[in-house]
Order: structure tokens, then C-alpha cells, then sequence
């Protein structure tokens, strides 16, 4: 992205993963960003895959990505079998969270460690109060915006702030889902580890850190007056792990930690709107997949991501408002498809209880006979491949340019390695070879044959074009 001088004031609320890519992407930009944010009040821990972990490394995050647990195998035990699958990383979200801090302060991000009471807007911009340890106690501080993100996550409630509307909005929201978490300690011998299983009720995920502490949570249905109060919240998890057959390994020799159960929300959410003239949310206030899926943190680091042009778009190309605010809203609205299309197939697998009302609610949702992951060869679900004009990146600003779209990216493609896919098909047409339309893009022949092969993949250039996978 190109750097500009900017005298125009962001304030992210939220210090997540969502909340720290968004201000350090606007501070690359020259803005100058803050952050207020409150340290996580209860336990979390998440696996991740590689896709973020690669993310943070490559954007310079060295302190989280230190922070980053070790990588082990988890066992599943769905459907009746037991399998190890899939790897992941071990996270403690509480030590990863600082961790984040640290590196976005080091890269010119301004820190408020504060808990945000109102967010006010005013003619002259927003007005933020938060309270801070460093004030009185009860005292409010202000901060003035030009720009207001939201990173609050699911708390996050951008479409009314203080008492009045300030845009139409709507959610739309799965099965309601609450995870219930308690932490154990365990033996120092004991190696570090993650696994899965499902049992009538719901599913569960352990994880044991290799350094004594271990971590339960069960995921169930929490439609009104399904959970307990808080009171019998620690009677209710014990007779949930009595009947989850994996609870007596898992927990042999463990003992529970004082702080009791935590409940968190854990239902997929999309809200809207996305944004307006002077904010934005990100992260899970946008889009909150569920948890079995694994890609929270993945979601979170691209929602930052692509936050970032939209707001330089939304401050120093107000005429482009429209177009910059409906590709964020197409990017998260394809990612929460796809994400609850993945929830179903995965909920689906689990064949043994239909009829419980956990597990029939998860089968059904969202209706439809769509998959997560069309494949673009299949002659039910492609589609012949059109050209169109979309918002896409350009120049750390949303544009509109020429890209192809097929029924695996219903958002369409506008580069493939960096060369521009309709303007790539005028030179194969020409019958160029590829080191000819290399130069002129200012690119290397590999590129050029790696654009050329993904058209020739989806049956969007005729099989002659193969005879010029030449580089002379």
C-alpha cells in the first residue's frame, strides 16, 4: 500500500486479533490509531492452523506469534470413530492478546488500557468515554475520533451507540449455542494435547498445555431457559462431563481450578450494517463463526485486513463510499456463508442422534442444498464464468475493476500472482507467449503461466492456449 500523510484521528475499540490488524494496517497508511482495550476477564483458549500463524509472521507480529502454544494432533471422536486428525497450535488467548499489544504499540499503534462506557457522534466527529485503572475510581475519560471502529467483538454495538440510531441494522444469527468452560490443573508430566468428541448433548474440545493446566469446554444448545442460572452453572457442567464418555480419560487425576464454569455465547453471527460515513465494526461484531470450525482467528486477521482500504477509502474517497462499503459487506457475507455451509457438513457427520434437538437443529442449518466448497469442475455446481466489474484492492483504496467470477469465488478473481486475469486473456488471444506478455506487465514468465493455468483449470480458455506455456 502506498503511504499518505494523514491528520485524521481512528479510534479502534478492541484489542483482538481484528481490532490490532485494523490499526496497524491504518498506521502503515500514516493514520494515527489508537487502541482502548481491556484485558480478557476469563479463561479462552483456542487451536489454530497454520494460515494464521503464518499470517502474524508474515506481517511482523513476532511477540504473538511467540506466543503461539505448541503444535499437536488432535483426536476426534465423532460418529462413533476415533481418529486423529488435523493439527493445530494450542493458543491461550489471554497471553495471546498482550502479546498482540506489545507488537502494535512497536509498530506506532497509541495502547489505552480502558473499558469503553459510551461512544457518542457529535457534528465535529465521535466522542469515546472509557474508564481507565490510571483515572479516579468511577471517573470517565474522553477521546475525541474522526473515525470510530468497533472490535469488540460480540459485544460489539455499533448500530446504536449512545441513545439513538445511527443506521437500520440486522443480524442474522444460527442455532443459539453457549460454550462452557472450566480449567483444570493436571500433572506436569502429562504432554500437551487437544481432542474432540461429540455426545448427545453437544461436543466438547480438551486441550491439555503440557505445563498443568487443562481446559474443558462443551458447546450446547442455549435457546431461553435452556441454561441454569449462574448458581447451578458448576452443577450443570458435572453432569454434562458424566455423560460425555471422553471426560473420564480427559480428566483422570485432574483437578478443577476455583474459578468455576464460564459461559460465552458461541451461536455464527452476521450483523449489519458493516460500516457508514465514520465507522466500522470488524471482527466478531461483523462475522462469528462457529467454533468448530477452527478459523476464528483467521476470520479475525482478514476482517482487519481488508478493513484497512476500506476505511482509507471511506476518509479520502467519500465518493466512493457505496462501492468500498459493499466490499466489505460482500467479503464478510461470502466468508459467513461459507463458514455456516462448513458448521452444517461438519454437524451432518455426527449420524448417531438425529433426533436430539442439539443435533437436529445443526443438521438443518442454514437450509439449502449448497456445499462449502463447490467444486468448480462439477457439472451441477459450475457455472459458466463471467465477467464483471467488482470492488477489489487497488492501491491501498477500493476500486472497481474488470474480474472473473466462478462458482468457487462468487466474489470474483481480478489477479492471479499478481497479473490481472481479463486483461491476461487479450494477450492470450493475441497468441503471446508468455515471456512477450510477462514484459508487459512488468512481470516474470511464471507469473503469467500461473494466471494462464488457473483460466485453462475452469475451462475459461480454450485447450489450444496450453501451447504457450513457453517462457521465449
Amino acid at each position: 500500500m502506498t503511504t499518505v500523510d494523514n491528520d485524521r484521528s481512528i479510534v479502534i475499540m478492541g484489542g483482538g486479533p481484528a481490532g490490532v490488524f485494523t490499526a496497524c494496517g491504518l498506521v502503515d497508511l500514516g493514520y494515527p490509531a489508537t487502541i482502548i482495550t481491556r484485558p480478557r476477564p476469563f479463561p479462552a483458549w483456542e487451536g489454530i492452523s497454520e494460515r494464521p500463524r503464518t499470517s502474524l509472521q508474515h506481517f511482523g507480529f513476532r511477540a504473538a506469534t511467540a506466543s503461539i502454544g505448541p503444535m499437536v494432533t488432535r483426536a476426534a471422536h465423532w460418529n462413533g470413530q476415533s481418529q486423529d486428525q488435523n493439527r493445530e497450535y494450542i493458543l491461550n488467548r489471554q497471553t495471546f492478546d498482550q502479546a498482540l499489544l506489545r507488537d502494535a504499540k512497536n509498530k506506532g499503534v497509541q495502547i489505552i488500557h480502558g473499558r469503553v462506557e459510551k461512544a457518542v457522534r457529535h457534528e465535529s466527529g465521535w466522542e469515546i468515554s472509557y474508564v481507565t485503572s490510571d483515572a479516579p475510581p468511577h471517573q470517565k475519560v474522553k477521546i475525541k475520533a474522526d473515525f470510530l471502529v468497533d472490535a469488540r467483538g460480540r459485544e460489539s454495538k455499533l448500530a446504536k451507540v449512545g441513545d439513538r440510531d445511527i443506521a437500520e441494522g440486522d443480524s442474522t444469527s444460527g442455532p443459539a449455542t453457549s460454550a462452557l468452560l472450566k480449567s483444570y490443573e493436571v500433572s506436569l508430566d502429562l504432554d500437551a494435547m487437544t481432542s474432540v468428541a461429540s455426545f448427545p448433548k453437544g461436543w466438547a474440545w480438551f486441550l491439555r498445555d503440557g505445563k498443568g493446566t487443562a481446559i474443558l469446554q462443551i458447546f450446547i444448545s442455549s435457546e431461553k431457559g435452556e441454561l441454569p442460572s449462574k448458581a447451578g452453572l458448576d452443577q450443570y457442567f458435572s453432569e454434562l462431563t458424566n455423560i460425555l464418555p471422553e471426560s473420564e480419560a480427559w480428566l483422570r487425576g485432574a483437578t478443577g481450578q476455583t474459578s468455576g464454569v464460564s459461559v460465552r455465547t458461541a451461536a455464527p453471527n452476521r450483523a449489519a450494517p458493516a460500516g457508514g460515513d465514520d465507522f466500522l465494526v470488524v471482527g466478531d461484531g461483523m462475522l462469528a463463526l462457529d467454533p468448530l470450525s477452527g478459523n476464528g482467528i483467521f476470520y479475525a486477521i482478514g476482517s482487519g485486513l481488508s478493513a484497512v482500504p476500506v476505511i482509507n477509502s471511506l476518509l479520502k474517497k467519500p465518493e466512493d463510499k457505496d462501492l468500498a462499503l459493499q466490499f466489505y459487506q460482500e467479503r464478510l457475507d461470502n466468508a459467513f456463508k461459507a463458514g455456516c455451509l462448513m458448521g452444517r457438513e461438519f454437524y451432518a457427520a455426527e449420524e448417531r442422534w438425529p433426533e436430539e434437538a442439539f443435533w437436529k437443529a445443526r443438521r438443518l442449518w442454514p437450509r439449502g442444498e449448497e456445499v462449502s466448497h463447490p467444486d468448480p469442475h462439477s457439472d451441477i455446481l459450475s457455472q459458466p464464468a463471467e465477467i464483471c466489474k467488482k470492488p477489489v484492492v487497488k492501491d491501498g483504496f477500493v476500486a472497481l475493476e474488470d474480474v472473473i467470477v466462478t462458482a468457487d469465488h462468487p466474489r470474483g478473481v481480478w489477479k492471479i500472482d499478481g497479473i490481472p486475469l481479463v486483461k491476461l486473456m487479450t494477450f492470450l488471444v493475441a497468441e503471446k507467449t508468455d515471456s512477450e506478455t510477462a514484459a508487459t506487465f512488468g512481470a516474470e514468465a511464471a507469473q503469467v503461466t500461473a494466471a494462464r493455468n488457473w483460466l485453462l483449470s475452469r475451462n475459461i480458455l480454450p485447450e489450444t492456449h496450453r501451447k504457450h506455456n513457453r517462457k521465449t
